[in-house]
């Protein structure tokens, strides 16, 4: 018997799932979880290609249109999940900053941003994007990320990866 997991939950069902859309994301839902967005509605497959005058793709034709072409992997969402800014940023830039003797201005010249940028950083009013952290770290030779511990974060035994249920918590109307 085939078992389905809802994306939004977790639960594993033995009915088929329902694609919904929840605040402009979609989603596998168990019936449960459709309520909490809108329900996609699928066209038919007899009419799929119909609105173009295109004709319906052939059961017994590869779907890629290139002949045995490999299917693409699924996108991994949860990819960047791994590392977290750490929560004293500010300091540690400043500090190393402070020990190659460099200005403020001198350092954004080095790393090719603008100083109010490093100013901001450094009062903590910003959080930096992934591309100058990675700059900072370099020109300063720092660290400003930290692993995260997977195993608190998601659920154990979920066969398909972590979950919106996972990691967000579900307000039930």
């Amino acid at each position: 018997m085939e078992s389905y997991e809802c994306e939004i939950c977790g639960k594993k069902t033995k009915f088929p799932t329902t694609a919904v859309k929840v605040e402009g994301a979609e989603f596998k839902a168990c019936s449960e979880c459709t309520k909490l967005g809108t329900v996609i509605e699928k066209r038919p497959p007899n009419q799929i290609g119909k609105a173009y005058g295109t004709p319906a793709p052939s059961r017994y034709a590869p779907q890629s249109g290139y002949g045995n072409a490999p299917k693409a992997k699924p996108k991994n969402y949860f990819a960047g999940l791994e590392n977290e800014l750490v929560e004293d940023y500010d300091a540690v830039i400043k500090k190393a900053r402070e020990a190659k003797g460099l200005s403020q201005e001198d350092l954004a010249l080095k790393i090719k941003e603008k100083a109010s940028l490093i100013k901001k950083i450094e009062r903590k009013e910003i959080h930096p994007e992934e591309s100058v952290m990675k700059k900072l770290e370099k020109e300063l030779n720092i660290k400003l990320t930290e692993s995260l511990e997977t195993g608190e974060t998601f659920q154990k035994g979920s066969s398909n990866g972590a979950t919106l249920g996972d990691i967000a918590f579900v307000k039930r109307k």
